[in-house]
């Protein structure tokens, strides 16, 4: 199985992303604009923690974005806004787009792509990107996409700093400890996860305050926790109101609390 890390986390909002930027540095957490893709019709903003992070996406155009073929992340946005704003999906990256698609065929699964993207900064300078959808007959929580950058790690990172794109926050220095998830099976979606994208599954555990059972799917750059729920709690109501979604992120790091914020839709965790 390629490696594979933590790329991203897209959290849907109605809103223009410069209201996300304001929201989410009232946080603690530093944002900056990112651009437009213009061919898909949607525009972003973006939260750095080292090269995973937080993307607030819009539609821009909403007529553009109902007719972009092959784009899951598109179909998917047109499809959830205006009504199911907050964290929506997960990326991950690769450094081997073509050998991911060949593994996930040789899988029996159907995969689309990869899919060329690109974004016009605010400076005018356009990065590009490709991306691979894997597609599911099953419903539930929707799978991660894949996506593998123009340039390698370290000069993604090397860039990015020097932008001051990555750069620490306010709140001090903090990682993505993990993105929730909220499942009505945690064992399939679990197993499905680990024998198709080769993330390796920790010990289900019992979690009072989130009144669910949870188990961590391990990633570079920020785990994935998935969790079913045990009674009433944050878990139930979000497969109840959004279905099988991400809907917390929680951070670790210096200066770090315990204090769960509500934000554009979803809880962030400092």
């Amino acid at each position: 199985m390629a490696s594979l890390s933590l790329d991203h986390l897209v959290h849907f909002i109605n809103s223009h992303p410069e209201t996300a930027v304001q929201a989410i540095e009232r946080l603690g957490l530093r944002a900056v604009a990112g651009g437009r893709h213009e061919n898909w019709g949607t525009h972003n903003s973006l939260c750095y923690f080292d090269l995973t992070y937080l993307e607030f996406l819009a539609i821009e155009d909403r007529q553009r974005a109902a007719k972009v073929q092959g784009n899951g992340l598109i179909r998917q946005i047109a499809a959830d806004l205006p009504d199911n704003e907050g964290l929506s999906r997960i990326a991950l990256r690769t450094s081997d787009m073509a050998g991911l698609a060949s593994q996930m065929q040789s899988k029996g699964l159907t995969v689309t792509g990869p899919v060329l993207g690109s974004r016009t900064r605010a400076d005018g300078s356009i990065i590009h990107w490709q991306m691979l959808f894997v597609e599911s007959e099953r419903g539930g929580l929707p799978l991660p996409f894949f996506i593998q950058w123009g340039e390698g790690d370290d000069e993604r990172r090397r860039d990015l700093t020097e932008r001051r794109i990555i750069a620490q926050h306010p709140a001090g220095s903090l990682r993505i400890e993990y993105v929730a998830c909220a499942v009505q099976k945690l064992e399939e979606t679990a197993a499905r996860w680990q024998e198709w994208f080769g993330l390796v599954p920790g010990e289900p555990y019992t979690d009072s305050e989130l009144q669910a059972v949870c188990q961590a799917l391990a990633c570079d750059g920020g785990d994935v926790l998935l969790c079913s729920p045990l009674g009433e709690g944050v878990v139930a109501r979000t497969l109840d109101e959004r279905g099988e979604r991400p809907f917390l992120v929680r951070f670790s790091g210096k200066a770090c609390s315990s204090a769960r914020h509500f934000v554009l839709g979803s809880f962030y965790q400092l």
